[in-house]
């Protein structure tokens, strides 16, 4: 296939299994298929920033397609980095993969926000999802059979359009959210001790799959303005109200805590500046905080405000992209 209508195609933005043509090259070699997640993989990275005009992203992919016939395929990715806070990796096993939650097989989008980003995504059916440092989120490129399912690992906060006959499901590892349409956010990092969800509108229900029964799961339905935590090791379920400041964090980068205790917080710092937290005494990690900072702070001045807003004095070393907080002599 023509290096010129295969990135047409991409560009176009058609449906992967709706085209037997491009199904049928892509699976003909391993090299089709390597060249088609790269030119998929860059289109998505500028597209979904929506930051650049669609003359200037074509004319970077025409530039990548020369350097592709010239058989030089170091493309510097992290140029067009700087035009959208994500990261599209390969899709799951290739372009063809057929699971039974989907149906029919289908193309599947991987998509991975680092550490120190924020982004969003806009789903097949128009649903839309605001991904924190640090996610992954899944997602077929359109959706197939009775439920629209994807994966999240991270934070993310989801507005999904309202489907009575398809219900929106999100899989959080081995537990789940079911949702007709709602505003939700949700967090479940995999190395956290929990998971978390907190419903804005409409209704939601958790599904804690059972330890001892693998197939059965404790379901917790949730009601607007209503918070609910998962104890990943005892399996304990909390309820509780949002927090005014709900929107704050999401909208506007304003993270609020009250004893909150130091290794809690190192996590959260990690993930949105993108450095390696080491505590180099273990009772500095049980000291508790509360306060308010904004993501777009600078690191410096965020362990400045922690440093002066200490009962006991702490100070702190930065190496690159590591912290190292120790007991002040």
């Amino acid at each position: 296939m023509e290096t010129d209508k295969l990135i047409s195609f991409i560009t176009s933005n058609k449906y992967f299994n709706d085209h037997a043509e491009v199904i049928e090259w892509v699976n003909m070699t391993g090299e089709n298929k390597e060249e088609y997640i790269r030119y998929k993989n860059l289109w998505a990275i500028m597209q979904l920033g929506n930051e650049m005009p669609e003359a200037e992203i074509k004319n970077a992919l025409s530039g990548i397609r020369r350097k592709s016939n010239q058989k030089k395929y170091s493309f510097r990715l992290w140029n067009y980095m700087k035009y959208a806070a994500l990261v599209v990796f390969a899709v799951l096993g290739g372009y063809l993969v057929g699971t039974k939650e989907y149906g029919d097989e289908i193309a599947m989008n991987e998509v991975f926000v680092p550490n120190g980003n924020r982004s969003s995504v806009v789903l097949p059916d128009g649903s839309k999802v605001w991904i924190n440092n640090g996610t992954k989120l899944v997602y077929p490129e359109k959706f197939n059979g009775k439920n629209r399912i994807v994966e999240l690992e991270g934070e993310g906060f989801f507005d999904v359009l309202h489907d009575k006959t398809h219900p929106f499901i999100v899989k959080i590892g081995q537990n789940r959210i079911k949702v007709l349409g709602t505003k939700f956010a949700v967090l479940a990092y995999s190395n956290d001790k929990v998971i978390k969800a907190d419903l804005v509108s409409g209704q939601i229900q958790l599904d804690v799959k059972e330890k001892d029964h693998p197939d059965r799961f404790h379901s917790y339905l949730m009601n607007p303005l209503q918070s609910l935590v998962l104890d990943k090791s005892s399996g304990k379920v909390m309820k509780s109200g949002i927090k005014d400041n709900f929107y704050d964090y999401w909208l506007n980068g304003l993270y609020q805590f009250k004893d909150e205790t130091f290794e809690e917080l190192a996590k959260k710092i990690e993930r949105i500046y993108n450095v390696e937290v080491t505590f180099e005494e273990e009772t500095l990690k049980k000291r508790l905080f509360s306060g308010t900072f904004n993501v777009n702070d600078n690191i410096y001045t965020l362990m400045e405000v922690f440093k002066r807003a200490a009962k006991e004095p702490f100070t702190y070393t930065r190496e690159r992209n590591h912290i190292y907080i120790k007991k002040e002599d």
